[in-house]
């Protein structure tokens, strides 16, 4: 069965308890101000399959979620109700100034506070004050947005224009990397202290659009550990999935692990060049290869080893992890013709079927999302966002496509936030939007 909540919630109200709520169909979305949530880096909310929904953080109470490009809702844990995250009386949500509007690429939550990583003009008084990436903090509810710390020691100067620079959050550290360089900076401390992690600055090569051969980062906290995998550039002149551990009680920075060969692992989809979903833990970093198995290796002795032959229940698919289960989407790659197409979430298609393993790599259960197909004629594609709990999430892609202009064909979105609980199998719709 699934069960709908679609209603979309628009009208937050802001009680005397400072605590944004609103009602659907009786059930009431608050939003309490005094939440609670690990202070260390939350690896499971970094998992996420497609760009539609990739910016999210929990705590115990609920979970924030960014549109892409747009509003910042908050997602009640236990009914899986759903308001956007303003409560602004009259408010219309539909500019700069609704609270909800962060445009962030990165949601912290840290002290009992949420924090958006943004690259926008600083507003102070009215008045532009200054450019350049920033973290800002807000309250639980969407209120007093503050800008807290500057991510760039030039504004607009990071010469790698193109990299991945969501910075991260861990134990109360700010990493964010800077023109190829990794830093390290207390939250909220001046940028001219950031110590400097590993990397060389790259020069800027004169144009606009940045340096095209990158070195892009990927961040990631674990206990006394901050790892950074980056896409190290070999001497045949490839690109390899490199990890690299910066222990911060000793402040040492070490390579741990590189992507294996085929010799190793065997083929898959990017074999030799990059894994299709990772995760570390414990000492270990666990990997998923679509088009090959479910694999982990041992940061210190380098061991891999096989945890199951997932290409049994599926040949390739994607993937997500939290500290407890693999989630694996039966989706595989999509065979592009010759035109050029605007708003796939991903460049898979299909997933019907989520197999869930524990980290060991025992099979836990299959769970079918065949329904959402049945429901909607043209739903072409589920994409896991992340796991949280005893839930997963994923984006349920059911848009049609428009004619082609000049070759391109553009899309006319509807995606459906959902969920499927691993323990009944129940699918709850959450929230659409287009």
């Amino acid at each position: 069965m699934t069960k709908r909540l679609l209603s979309i919630l628009l009208a937050a109200l802001l009680t005397f308890s400072l605590a944004a709520c609103n009602k659907d169909g009786g059930r009431e979305v608050n939003i309490p101000t005094n939440q609670t949530g690990s202070d260390d880096f939350q690896k499971n909310m970094h998992q996420s399959t497609t760009s539609e929904l990739c910016y999210v953080c929990e705590t115990e109470d609920g979970i924030y979620i960014q549109l892409k490009g747009a509003y910042v809702y908050y997602i009640e844990k236990a009914t899986k109700s759903v308001t956007i995250l303003c409560g602004k009386p009259e408010c219309e949500h539909n500019d700069d100034t609704c609270n909800a509007r962060f445009a962030a690429r990165s949601l912290c939550f840290f002290n009992g506070k949420l924090y958006y990583f943004n690259g926008n003009k600083l507003i102070e008084n009215g008045q532009v004050v200054d450019y350049g990436d920033r973290f800002y903090s807000a309250n639980p509810d969407g209120t007093d947005h503050k800008a807290v710390q500057k991510l760039e020691f030039t504004p607009s100067g990071d010469t790698n224009a193109f990299a991945d620079k969501e910075p991260i959050l861990h134990r109360g550290i700010t990493y964010f990397p800077y023109s190829g360089v990794l830093y390290a900076l207390p939250l909220g401390g001046d940028i001219e202290d950031a110590e400097k992690i590993w990397g060389d600055e790259i020069e800027a090569d004169g144009s606009h659009m940045g340096n095209l051969n990158r070195l892009t980062y990927k961040l990631w906290g674990d206990g006394d550990h901050v790892y950074f995998m980056v896409n190290l550039e070999q001497s045949d002149g490839t690109y390899k999935d490199t990890l690299f551990d910066y222990d911060t009680i000793s402040k040492e920075t070490t390579q741990v692990w590189e992507v294996p060969g085929a010799d190793e692992v065997g083929p898959w989809e990017t074999t030799g060049v990059s894994v299709s979903q990772w995760y570390v833990m414990g000492g270990y970093i666990y990997f998923y290869l679509s088009g090959g198995d479910f694999w982990r290796s041992d940061l210190g002795s380098g061991e891999t080893e096989k945890l199951t032959d997932t290409h049994e229940k599926t040949e390739y698919g994607s993937a997500v992890f939290s500290d407890d289960y693999l989630c694996l989407m039966n989706d595989g790659p999509e065979e592009t013709g010759g035109g050029a197409a605007i708003g796939n979430l991903s460049e898979y298609i299909g997933g019907d079927t989520i197999y869930v393993y524990g980290m060991d790599g025992e099979f836990i259960k299959a769970l079918s999302l065949k329904e959402l197909y049945d429901e909607y004629e043209t739903l072409g594609h589920c994409a896991l966002t992340f796991c949280s709990g005893r839930d997963i999430y994923f984006i349920a892609d059911a848009g049609t496509w428009g004619n082609a202009v000049g070759g391109v064909a553009g899309k006319n979105g509807n995606w459906i936030l959902c969920s499927v609980n691993i323990d009944t199998g129940e699918i709850t719709q959450i929230y659409n939007w287009d």
